[in-house]
Order: structure tokens, then C-alpha cells, then sequence
């Protein structure tokens, strides 16, 4: 079996978590893969789709104000 390639660490203490896994992947790719999406999913993101904007809204006068 061939020796198995070291992936590109994940940033800060997000490593010591995906770490964990990595014996659950096979390949380097999914590996990195999963570092990414971990990554991913702590990045501040902007919404703006219609209904993440109409959360905090009510439901009919609400929704037609200009902040909304």
C-alpha cells in the first residue's frame, strides 16, 4: 500500500477537529475537501435571499417596510 499524503492543515484550531477524521476518508482530496467545508460553514456569510430577509419580519405590514 502506498504511503498516505499529508493535507494542507485547516486554519487555527479547526485542524485538532478535522483531524479527527481523517481516518474516515480514504483519499487526499476528500480530506482537504472536508477542511474546506468545515471552514466554510464558520465564514460570516451576507443573506440575501427574499425569505432570510423576512425572518424577522411581520408577516403582512411588516414585509412591505423599506428595511425589510
Amino acid at each position: 500500500m502506498t504511503k498516505r499524503l499529508p493535507c494542507p492543515p485547516a486554519p487555527g484550531p479547526l485542524e485538532v477537529y478535522a483531524a479527527r477524521f481523517d481516518g474516515l476518508f480514504g483519499t487526499l482530496a476528500q480530506r482537504r475537501g472536508f477542511r474546506e467545508y468545515l471552514a466554510g460553514l464558520l465564514l460570516p456569510r451576507d443573506r440575501n435571499k427574499t425569505l432570510t430577509c423576512l425572518a424577522g419580519a411581520e408577516p403582512v405590514a411588516g414585509a412591505q417596510h423599506a428595511a425589510v
